[in-house]
């Protein structure tokens, strides 16, 4: 799957440096904004990603989320306040760029 927006990597540390809990949150909040194609499978939607970034289990949010759905990003965002949990900030991944995808 190739990336073409910009976007922001939230990791499951805090601010302090402590692993977040529950070690399934990516996967909840991925899960809660997204839906069930007709063979009951669960679609992620495709601004808000369970990914890898350098090693790193974490959720990738797209920019474009804050036009298309400012309720969902902002449910996001307010997740990643309220649990002081570290973003790398926003931008475009490199074309090289390793991304792994989770579906």
């Amino acid at each position: 799957m190739e990336l073409e927006e910009a976007g922001k990597y939230i990791f499951g540390i805090n601010e302090n440096g402590n692993k977040f809990r529950p070690s399934d949150w990516v996967e909840r909040i991925a899960s809660t904004l997204g839906n069930y194609d007709a063979s009951r499978r669960l679609r992620y939607n495709p601004y808000v990603i369970p990914t890898k970034l350098d090693g790193q289990y974490c959720l990738f949010v797209a920019d474009i989320l804050a036009a298309i759905n400012p309720p969902a990003y902002q449910f996001v965002m307010d997740f990643v306040a309220s649990n002081r949990l570290r973003v790398k900030g926003s931008f475009t991944p490199e074309p090289d760029m390793e991304l792994q995808f989770v579906a």
